[in-house]
C-alpha cells in the first residue's frame, strides 16, 4: 500500500489546504458569501485514491487523497475508483464507472506515477489526461483537481532501480503545458493543478500557470 513517510504528509496536508482555497476561488474569487461546498468527492486514478490500499503515514492511518481532501470540506459523501497500478489511460474506464456526474462534485485525480515508471511518453499521457479532464468538464463537472507525479526517484522502487529524477519532472512539466494549453483563460476556474510547493496552477489565465515544483520525498512504492 502507498506508505506517506512525515515530508510528504505535511506536503500533502498544505496541498489540501492550498487546493480548497483554490475551489473556493474557482466559484467566484473566493467568495465567502457563497462559498462551494461539494456534495460528493470522487476520487480517481492509482493507488493514493485506491479504499483497499490506503495512503497513510508511517504508523498511522489517514486515509486515501480523496478521503483526507473530503475531510477538509466536512464531506463525508466519499467515492474512491481509484486502483493501484492504474495508468492515465485508465481514467477513461474509471469515468465511465462513475456514471452520471454533477457541478456539485469534486472529481480529484491522481494518476500518472505508473505511467512515469513505464517511462511512457509525457506527451502523450498529458494529452490523454486532458481527454479525461475535458470528459468531466462536459458532465457537468465545475470542481476538478489534479494531483502531480511525486518524485518516483525517491520511492524505495526508484532508489533500488536508481531511476532518473528528472523523467518524474519532465512528465509533470509536459502535463502542466497540456493543460494549460487547453483551459487556459477559461472562466470560472475548473481545473487545479496543484504542485508540491502548495501553490495551485489556476487555469484562468495563461499567466497564472506555475512552474511546477517536484515533492522533495515520498514513500510511495505501488
Amino acid at each position: 500500500e502507498p506508505v506517506m513517510n512525515p515530508i510528504f504528509s505535511r506536503t500533502l496536508k498544505v496541498l489540501c489546504v492550498v487546493a480548497v482555497a483554490g475551489v473556493l476561488s474557482a466559484c467566484g474569487a473566493g467568495s465567502t458569501v457563497d462559498p462551494f461546498r461539494p456534495t460528493r468527492v470522487i476520487g480517481l486514478g492509482d493507488g493514493y485514491n485506491d479504499p483497499t490500499a490506503t495512503v497513510r503515514e508511517v504508523g498511522s492511518t489517514t486515509g486515501t487523497v480523496v478521503e483526507q481532501m473530503a475531510t477538509s470540506f466536512g464531506q463525508a459523501n466519499v467515492l474512491n475508483k481509484g486502483v493501484t497500478g492504474a495508468r492515465v489511460a485508465d481514467l477513461a474506464a474509471q469515468i465511465d464507472s462513475v456514471g452520471s456526474f454533477s457541478a456539485g462534485d469534486l472529481v480529484v485525480i491522481t494518476a500518472g506515477t505508473f505511467d512515469v515508471k513505464a517511462i511512457a511518453t509525457p506527451a502523450t499521457e498529458a494529452q490523454t489526461l486532458v481527454t479525461q479532464v475535458q470528459r468531466l468538464k462536459t458532465a457537468g463537472v465545475k470542481h476538478i483537481l489534479i494531483m502531480p507525479v511525486l518524485d518516483v526517484s525517491r520511492t524505495p522502487w526508484g532508489r533500488t532501480n536508481s531511476f532518473d529524477t528528472t523523467v518524474t519532472n519532465t512528465f509533470n512539466t509536459a502535463v502542466l503545458t497540456a493543460l494549460s494549453t487547453a483551459f487556459g483563460g477559461q472562466s470560472p476556474n475548473t481545473v487545479i493543478y496543484a504542485n508540491a510547493s502548495g501553490v495551485t496552477s489556476l487555469f484562468l489565465t495563461a499567466t497564472s500557470v506555475t512552474t511546477y515544483s517536484p515533492f522533495t520525498d515520498t514513500g510511495y512504492n505501488g
